[in-house]
């Protein structure tokens, strides 16, 4: 080769060098400066995907749980089982009934009342005597029951009274956990799945879209954000996630509500809550008419996600998503929810104001699951306890 092919080369290769180096180092710079003066939703994001990436995620495809043909209605008797993620360890220990024990030791008061909830009734994060129906019932001389089941909204919870009043003992009261967080979702996506049912095979492969919104047409970024947690590499790098902010805020324009369950019903620009809260008053009518059919009251209970609680957190996600401060009203879901109960004229308690009254609000919730805390659960209790008892015993 000669000298001259020579020197050509190694200007290509010196040349390819500085451009790559040319393009690198703006990225290392930029990286550099989110890392050390990053925004607050920046380091949140952090947090929860270094959470993420060491967490082994229990599943309830193992859980000893009973179903029918639409959905699952109480727990194996007499069945124990282990829920273990970075968050929390703890077992699971289900009553001869087929629902969490409260592991108090009670004689039979005569005065039965089941709690019916989803994860944050049953207690995911805590152990059996650490849940808000355990404290209540420990502190009261009614038998409360834990009928929580994760997963279960107020469509599925009807359906458990109608199928289990007669084995629970035909109870005078019923009490019905809210989450505020996801249930309006959970109650309007039932009804999606429930008016598809019947002109579409649903199955484990189906391809239904569940949720209420055009998210199925961004599935591509769905993919990507999840290459991109499971890479060890990429998911620590500070630029990816500003990046993907900046993508989330394009697609979120288009009304893919590619974001938390509770800004879907807390923005003042979208319909879903409005849709959500039709649905909501068929389920009431229907639990009316059941609970004149198998003469019981009922009350709800309002439990409210940590967004609501936690003025901080709320900021930083709202930034995230790039959702402006005058398009969020944060009570207006339990204010739907309150105005439905009380047309109905159903007795509630809404905890969501007791709960942000505490001094340390961050120790209610787990940063990465969102679960109630140990702690949540004993403010959670403390709070409804004597408006719930006052209510049971009228």
């Amino acid at each position: 080769m000669s000298t001259k092919n020579k020197k050509q080369k190694t200007r290509m290769v010196l040349g390819g060098l500085l451009i790559l180096i040319g393009l690198l180092l703006p990225l290392f710079v930029v990286e550099g400066l989110l890392r050390a003066i990053g925004p607050d939703w920046l380091v949140l994001r952090m947090r929860e995907i270094a959470l993420h990436n060491n967490v082994y995620f229990d599943t309830d495809a193992g859980w000893p749980v009973e179903c029918g043909d639409l959905n699952c209605y109480m727990f194996s008797p007499n069945s124990e089982f282990q829920v273990v993620t970075q968050e929390y360890s703890h077992a699971v220990t289900i009553d001869q009934y087929g629902n969490r024990s409260n592991r108090n030791l009670k004689t039979d008061t005569g005065t039965s009342v089941p709690i019916l909830g989803d994860s944050f009734t049953f207690g995911l994060g805590v152990e059996d005597n650490e849940t808000f129906v355990s404290l209540v019932d420990k502190s009261s001389s009614i038998r409360y029951m834990n009928l929580g089941i994760p997963g279960n909204s107020v469509t599925q919870h009807i359906d458990i009274v109608e199928r289990r009043h007669s084995s629970l003992g035909n109870p005078s009261h019923y009490v019905f956990v809210f989450f505020v967080g996801n249930d309006f979702q959970n109650i309007l996506e039932s009804q999606i799945i429930n008016s598809k049912r019947d002109t579409v095979d649903v199955g484990e492969d189906s391809d239904i879209n569940y949720y209420p919104t055009t998210t199925n047409k961004f599935n591509i970024f769905s993919s990507l954000n999840e290459y991109v947690l499971q890479d060890a590499f990429l998911s620590k790098l500070y630029v990816v996630q500003w990046v993907r902010h900046k993508l989330l805020i394009i697609v979120n324009q288009s009304s893919a509500d590619l974001m938390d369950p509770i800004f879907l019903v807390i923005r003042n620009d979208r319909h879903y809550l409005t849709d959500a809260k039709q649905v909501l008053e068929q389920k009431l009518k229907r639990l009316n008419r059941l609970a004149s059919k198998l003469q019981f009251k009922y009350a709800f209970v309002i439990i409210p996600d940590r967004h609501q609680i936690d003025p901080n957190l709320l900021i930083a996600r709202s930034q995230y998503y790039g959702i402006a401060e005058e398009q969020i009203e944060i009570d207006l879901p339990n204010i739907v929810l309150a105005g439905a109960l009380e047309s109905n004229d159903v007795p509630y308690v809404d905890i969501t104001q007791c709960m942000a009254d505490q001094e340390d609000v961050v120790s209610l919730y787990y940063l990465r699951d969102n679960h109630l805390t140990v702690d949540g659960h004993r403010v959670a209790a403390k709070c409804m306890n004597n408006a719930l008892e006052a209510i049971v015993r009228q």
